[in-house]
């Protein structure tokens, strides 16, 4: 009988040190703290402003008459982040789950599958926020926009939409 050789091709060593310790994580969203952040968190969790005297003139003063027992303005909740994510989350997740095949197979390193992660689930999270219409403006802030879209006036919020791995 002949000598059976195996060629051992196991990768999973390979692999396990390209993914490196499993620490990486993708953060998506409004990052830093500037002001798309708080515009991002005012639309994300919502918000109510104490209309003040100087409030009350100015917005009178630009043809939105507040009734005087109105004391607060309220922003609904537009949660495009944490929306965005559950609505997508399937997709990215099964998406991930494919790099990762492909980090077994070519050994690939976390932070390029992070990377891909990152960017599409960007992506998605500014596509819903463009999509989104609902709560729908109030008709003031539509005429002063010129446009019905609740988060869209300058492009600036969609597009601090971001990402960032660690």
């Amino acid at each position: 009988m002949g000598r059976i050789k195996i060629k051992d091709k196991n990768r999973i060593p390979k692999v396990v040190n390209a993914l490196g310790n499993g620490e990486r994580k993708a953060r998506v969203g409004v990052l830093g703290t500037g002001k798309e952040a708080m515009i991002a968190a005012v639309h994300e969790f919502g918000t109510r402003i104490t209309v003040t005297p100087k409030m009350r003139a100015y917005l009178h003063s630009q043809g939105l008459h507040l009734r005087k027992d109105t004391t607060h303005i309220v922003i609904p909740e537009r949660s495009f982040i944490r929306s965005g994510w559950d609505e997508n989350e399937r997709e990215i997740l099964r998406k991930l789950d494919k790099f990762l095949l492909e980090a077994v197979q070519k050994g690939i390193s976390t932070r390029s599958i992070m990377n891909a992660i990152g960017l599409e689930t960007k992506g998605k999270i500014q596509k819903y926020a463009r999509d989104l219409k609902s709560p729908a403006n109030q008709p003031f802030t539509t005429q002063q926009k010129g446009s019905s879209n609740p988060l869209v006036d300058t492009g600036e919020l969609i597009g601090s939409i971001d990402y960032e791995v660690q």
